[in-house]
């Protein structure tokens, strides 16, 4: 896979999240966000079951760096999903859109960081892009910074940090459909864990918020989540933020279809921007691949162009040299 297919899978990725944020929205007037996030979890490793029958990978052949990372992709993403449920449910949505969008500025900045790995230049354009598209779609402000903002803050370090680790994991050691499988069965237990204790449900809630449950679990979480670990194997946590921004765009064209929202004239310029930085970030890849078929053409033609007498001097045998040929 090239990193131009990569970034095109990210994108159908962001196409997903955005469509589950209505239900990410509206599932919390039945049950609570440790439920919601358990439930979906589960359904989505189930989804993801049958693509792992094939695999060869075993989790006792790893070494001791190797299950240290995976621990951290898999509390990490717990941390996110929790993280963004909660805050979904104490702010409104024009604070939740931009602050969990802060990953396109936070996430080259923690991978410069922790891995010294410096984001091309190209990158700091478009995270500013994405990130200002993002305000301006949720807004253009945010009024009343308060406890659901912090967890929103919160999910969207995890959110970095998880992608970075994400992509070092698989791009060491590969197979991201049972990692992703893992990290579901985990998140979901724990979350359920939690909500058993804090939260309180019954049947009547639980059948109220199964439409959203199926949307979030096979299409948000199962299929989208999946496709960006599979993805990040051929691209950078740095470009996989910008790029999973769309988010943002297609949850406003969601919630225009669904919910009748018109979005405002402020909010169609920050779409404008968002995809002015998802593009952006595609001209390395594609310069690159732009040069390469250059050399490899320039390399045909002249080797095309050798005339014959040359190979005969260039590949002249020894008897030759010594008669002075």
């Amino acid at each position: 896979m090239s990193r131009n297919q990569a970034n095109k899978i990210l994108l159908l990725a962001a196409l997903l999240w955005g469509a589950g944020n209505v239900a990410q929205q509206t599932i919390l007037e039945n049950i609570g966000p440790f439920l919601a996030v358990g439930l979906r979890c589960l359904i989505a490793a189930l989804v993801i079951v049958p693509f792992t029958f094939k695999t060869k990978f075993r989790v006792a052949a790893l070494d001791h760096d190797a299950k240290k990372l995976g621990v951290m992709v898999i509390l990490t993403f717990v941390g996110a999903v929790t993280s963004q449920q909660i805050g979904f449910g104490y702010t409104t949505v024009t604070n939740a859109g931009f602050i969990v969008n802060t990953t396109t500025v936070i996430t080259p900045l923690i991978a410069w960081t922790l891995l010294l790995q410096r984001p091309p230049p190209i990158v700091w354009p478009a995270a500013f892009l994405t990130l200002t598209g993002a305000g301006l779609m949720s807004g253009g402000s945010v009024k009343g910074f308060n406890i659901g903002d912090l967890f929103c803050l919160a999910s969207a370090i995890f959110f970095s940090l998880w992608m970075i680790f994400l992509g070092e994991f698989v791009s060491k050691y590969g197979n991201a459909i049972l990692l992703t499988l893992i990290q579901f069965f985990v998140s979901g237990f724990i979350c359920l864990g939690i909500s058993l204790v804090f939260e309180h449900f019954d049947l009547h809630s639980l059948r109220a918020a199964l439409p959203e449950l199926l949307i979030l679990g096979i299409l948000s979480t199962g299929a989208a989540y999946l496709l960006q670990s599979i993805a990040q194997k051929y691209t950078s946590a740095s470009e996989a933020a910008i790029i999973t921004s769309g988010e943002a765009f297609f949850g406003a064209v969601g919630a225009f279809v669904l919910l009748g929202e018109t979005p405002s004239a402020l909010g169609g310029v920050g779409a404008a921007l968002i995809f002015s930085g998802i593009l952006i970030v595609q001209i390395p890849s594609r310069a690159f691949s732009v040069l390469s078929t250059w050399k490899m053409h320039s390399a045909e033609v002249e080797l095309k162009t050798i005339r014959p007498t040359q190979n005969k001097q260039v590949f002249r045998r020894p008897t030759e040299i010594f008669r002075g040929e």
